[in-house]
């Protein structure tokens, strides 16, 4: 039975009307399966769909005798942002390091003084785990209120076993305190740490041995590697690869940020799920994403907080057939980013990418970089009600309106978390 109606809807994106494979891909990207003037019907029991369609085909039979209406007329309703690589547990603030990039000071000067990704691993290494939990909560609840509702987190500030467990132990906290999904990345794989600089092979001995243990105890949905000449290379990524073989986790890579290392490529013949940042991806990668599963996921706010690296170039993969996804990057060096629509913006700015190819890719696309897209990412009966409600007459105002707050309504699993523009959860 159906409680709760979102009707009459000026424009419900359902981003499943087009059909065809996920995900998508090339033209497919600019489908949304737009009903004017529709209707969405929702049972709050359950947090489950129970009718997408036009106002005229609802049989009202359905409906409760209490069931609730909410008025949408003139707004985009569409199904919840998916932030699929963000970094939410962190300990500190690398406020300092804001202001001395854009007075030219560099990352590597930064960093020989103390600064950069040492600085965040010795602030949350310091944290109590009490204090990490609540900085995430006030984080997640910033994005919820800009229109995410699941979304993925990795621990990797850490860097010694003890402190990476920290991180995992607060998202799988947040995981029974907040509404929606959080997905959670074991990444001990992000640096070398100071401890180990002269003993890297005993270093990727200990992420090993922690992959497996947080695999097994079900504190992390995938695990992640930073390869680049600054982290790990691809013979020690490829170590812990053939390490977690077996083990009920999905892969991503940071593959690619800073130049073509040949890592998209290597990442998609070892069926990672995602390859993310790609700034420096070249042909061989392209060629290889289109032709497989793995989702390329964008990050330009990384490069637009930072001032660091290049743009993806989300054109050519879009025109080669490579399945693109967007997120915020989210972290305190190079990316506090909350917003899904800021980074929309920026995907058409520094992209060239339309309206129709941002919401694919912060939905329905960004879903599927975490094998997701059978529980989220549009609406469709029987899928979870992660639901927004944007106070903007069409779907491609949405990327044009910038520092606006047009989200109105935010429905996570059939619970409000934000309604008429006020946040509900604490």
């Amino acid at each position: 039975m159906i409680d709760l109606l979102v009707s009459p809807c000026g424009q419900l994106l359902t981003l499943e009307g087009a059909g065809g494979p996920v995900p998508r891909r090339g033209a497919g990207m600019s489908e949304l399966g737009v009903v004017e003037g529709g209707t969405l019907g929702l049972t709050s029991a359950t947090g489950r769909i129970a009718y997408v369609g036009s106002s005229s085909g609802l049989d009202r039979s359905l409906l409760t005798d209490d069931c609730t209406t909410i008025d949408a007329s003139g707004c985009v309703v569409m199904p919840g942002f998916i932030d699929s690589h963000t970094h939410l547990v962190f300990g500190g603030s690398r406020a300092d390091e804001f202001y001395r990039r854009a007075r030219g000071e560099t990352y590597q000067e930064i960093a020989a003084a103390g600064g950069g990704i040492r600085s965040t691993m010795s602030q949350t290494r310091s944290a109590s785990q009490e204090q990490l939990l609540a900085d995430a909560r006030w984080r997640l609840l910033r994005m919820y209120a800009n229109g995410t509702a699941t979304v993925e987190t990795k621990s990797g500030y850490g860097l010694l076993p003890d402190a990476e467990l920290k991180q995992l132990e607060v998202v799988a906290e947040l995981r029974r305190s907040v509404p929606g999904r959080i997905l959670s990345t074991y990444l001990g794989a992000h640096l070398i740490p100071p401890e180990y600089a002269e003993d890297r092979a005993g270093y990727v001995d200990i992420v090993i041995k922690q992959l497996c243990e947080v695999a097994e105890a079900g504190l992390a949905d995938f695990y992640d590697i930073f390869v680049d000449p600054l982290a790990f290379t691809r013979e020690e990524a490829q170590r812990i690869v053939a390490a977690a073989d077996g083990l009920p986790l999905g892969l991503r890579l940071h593959a690619d940020e800073f130049g073509d290392d040949g890592t998209t490529a290597w990442g998609v013949s070892v069926g990672a799920l995602s390859c993310d940042h790609l700034g420096g991806v070249g042909d061989e990668g392209i060629t290889a994403l289109a032709s497989s599963r793995t989702v390329a996921t964008l990050l330009p706010a990384t490069m637009f907080f930072s001032g660091h690296g290049e743009y993806a170039p989300a054109r050519r993969m879009i025109e080669a057939g490579c399945a693109v996804a967007l997120a915020t990057d989210l972290n305190p060096g190079s990316s506090l980013v909350y917003s899904m629509p800021l980074t929309m913006t920026l995907a058409v700015l520094e992209m060239a990418m339309s309206a129709e190819e941002c919401i694919v890719a912060s939905t329905i696309n960004a879903a599927c970089a975490l094998d997701m897209a059978s529980e989220v990412g549009s609406l469709a009966v029987g899928k979870r009600a992660d639901v927004l409600v944007i106070d903007l007459p069409h779907y491609n105002e949405i990327a044009y309106h910038v520092g606006c707050d047009a989200v109105r309504d935010v429905l996570i699993g059939g619970q409000w978390v934000k309604r008429g523009g006020s946040m509900l959860l604490r």
